[in-house]
């Protein structure tokens, strides 16, 4: 159970959107039509072989049909023989002939033009009438090479014969089995024998005087039976009541017990295909009995060339139905693809914020849906916060200028006015050089300060500047301080905020090193490269800072509470101005000891002059 919540809350609250329609409309298409398609295919199958033997069951019908009608033509043939007024007239005088009478030539001549009329030789291929010897002879001169009409039957050593004179027996139809080698080569494979009967005066009982057979080919029957025989493996073949094979659709194929088999399977000969098991395989079986004879119909079609038609439509079945759903899935993966594609777009574009200013979406073709409309209106979105933070940027800029100004504002004018005094005071005790060097000082360091309205300046100008200052203090306070610049040269040229250095080496002087009771010491400036950013340190041994007011020291509300201290407000100001160019990740940073100095840790990133 866990392990489904697990699968089941990934699924809702997890899966990316994309796979998570792709599965949707999978389950949603697959799982009922798979139920649907199973149930189908198991009456599919059903269906196809009930199918399948109704068909063969209306195909062997007609093939019975079919024998039935050339069984008819054969009888039909030996019922216009015998019952034809040439026969008449011949057994009328039978008992004439007896007493050696010979029937009339044109007699003769009109029987065998009715034989000849009868041989079609596509199915009847021979007429016989067998005669006693007695009778034979009188008859044997109309015989011809071409024809010979009348037989002994002294000559008949088939079967048949020995069954004619079996009490009570009425069959017609004899199979190749019950005729000689020899008749069968010469006359026919098959014989429809039918014996002509005549009355004498003395006695009531009918006596056979003479039998017509006429004989026919097997190849007419095999026709319809392979005809039958439609399907794979199919075999069909007929048999009379002594289960002799009268013709088959492939010899090679028929056994004795198939006969057997099939007849104790229904010996109703019913017509009807059921399942008969064989010694080596099972198949539908049917027998037919056909009219006016002892022959039947067996058509037997094995049980696994019908199970194969069924499974190759169920195949087929199953073939198309994978390719509707293969079709259905890939416009379900598009359509998904259209919608979380686009919802993805916007959501990545949005992540964009986090790291900077919102980005548009290239929209090629946004579409009119809800998401079209949710797309555009997230362009439109972008643009207005955009045109704010252009707008913000502009006032932040104006507002760093601002500031800037008010911190060139902010050098100490009593700076000015101690420095002018002490210009005054050299004057007077007339050292000119004195005075020269503090006026060229002075005027470089104001020129530096005030000269320029760019926020910029470069490492080079900015030490410049602030050795300035140190120098003209030192003329103030009888170099109290010494000021020592170590920033190598490969930094000159690099660029950073005017008045970095000045407010945090006014704060060194005034605070670390005038707060000592010698006053005196050193500030040093270093600075060095950190992959891509420059890190400047100023250190004094001056009187350093108390714990309880450094952590507060860059603090922008403590900065408003202390007033206008120029130490507060001119550090303070710096750190912000840093923070507001760079970004968190620059500005001061304090150490101090109490009594030992303070260090200063100026951090920008390394931009050329001329690339800010």
């Amino acid at each position: 159970m866990n392990f489904f919540n697990r699968i089941l809350h990934y699924y809702i609250y997890d899966m990316r959107l994309k796979k998570k329609l792709v599965v949707s409309h999978t389950i949603l298409f697959l799982i009922p039509t798979a139920v649907l398609i199973c149930f189908l295919f198991l009456n599919i199958f059903r269906i196809v072989m009930d199918d399948t033997i109704r068909s063969e069951q209306a195909l062997s019908s007609q093939s019975v049909l079919s024998v039935e009608n050339l069984v008819s033509h054969v009888t039909h043939a030996s019922d216009t023989l015998t019952s034809s007024y040439v026969i008449r007239d011949m057994f009328d005088i039978s008992n004439a002939q007896a007493q050696g009478l010979i029937p009339s030539r044109s007699k003769i001549s009109n029987l065998m033009r009715l034989t000849d009329t009868l041989t079609d030789h596509s199915l009847i291929e021979s007429v016989r009438f067998y005669y006693d010897d007695h009778t034979y002879h009188r008859l044997e001169q109309f015989n011809t090479n071409a024809q010979r009409l009348f037989v002994p039957l002294s000559e008949v050593s088939s079967p048949w014969l020995e069954y004619f004179n079996a009490e009570g027996w009425s069959k017609f139809f004899f199979p190749k089995s019950a005729l000689s080698e020899k008749e069968a080569d010469e006359n026919g494979p098959l014989a429809y024998i039918k014996p002509i009967f005549y009355r004498s005066n003395e006695e009531d009982v009918p006596k056979i005087a003479a039998y017509a057979a006429i004989y026919f080919s097997e190849d007419a029957f095999e026709e319809i039976l392979k005809k039958d025989s439609s399907l794979k493996g199919e075999f069909s073949f007929l048999i009379n009541d002594d289960l002799d094979l009268v013709a088959a659709s492939d010899i090679s194929l028929f056994s004795g017990n198939f006969a057997i088999t099939a007849f104790e399977s229904d010996p109703d000969a019913s017509g009807q295909f059921q399942l008969v098991n064989y010694e080596d395989f099972s198949a539908y079986t049917a027998c037919f009995s056909l009219k006016n004879t002892d022959w039947y119909m067996v058509s037997l079609i094995p049980r696994d060339q019908i199970a194969g038609i069924g499974h190759s439509v169920v195949l087929n079945f199953a073939f198309t139905y994978g390719m509707i759903a293969l079709f259905a899935l890939f416009i379900a993966y598009k359509l998904s693809e259209s919608i979380a594609d686009r919802i993805i777009g916007v959501a990545l574009q949005m992540e964009t914020i986090r790291k900077g200013r919102p980005e548009p979406l290239e929209l090629s073709d946004a579409g009119n849906d809800e998401i079209g409309v949710l797309s555009g209106t997230y362009n439109y979105m972008t643009a207005e916060i955009n045109h704010l933070m252009d707008y913000e940027e502009k006032a932040a800029k104006e507002l760093r200028n601002a500031e800037f100004r008010a911190l060139q504002a902010q050098i100490n004018p009593h700076f000015l006015y101690n420095t002018l005094d002490m210009i005054n005071w050299l004057s007077q005790s007339g050292q000119s050089e004195k005075v020269t060097e503090a006026v060229q000082a002075l005027t470089r360091f104001y020129r530096l300060t005030l000269g320029s309205k760019d926020l910029i300046s470069t490492v080079q100008d900015e030490v410049t500047h602030v050795s300035l200052y140190m120098q003209l203090q030192n003329m103030r306070y009888n170099n109290c301080a010494e000021f020592i610049a170590d920033v190598p040269p490969e930094l000159d040229h690099f660029s950073i905020p005017r008045l970095t250095f000045q407010p945090i080496v006014e704060n060194a002087l005034l605070h670390g090193i005038m707060m000592k009771e010698e006053k005196k010491g050193t500030i040093l400036l270093t600075g060095w490269r950190e992959e891509n950013d420059i890190v400047f340190v100023i250190s004094d041994d001056g009187a350093g800072i108390p714990p309880e007011k450094l952590d507060s020291l860059l603090d922008e509300r403590t900065q408003a509470a202390v007033g206008s201290s120029s130490r507060h407000v001119g550090v303070s100001n710096t750190n912000l101005r840093l923070k507001s160019l760079y970004g968190s990740g620059y500005g001061l940073s304090f150490t101090s000891v109490p009594g030992q100095g303070t260090e200063v840790t100026v951090r920008i990133p390394a931009q050329e002059e001329e690339e800010f």
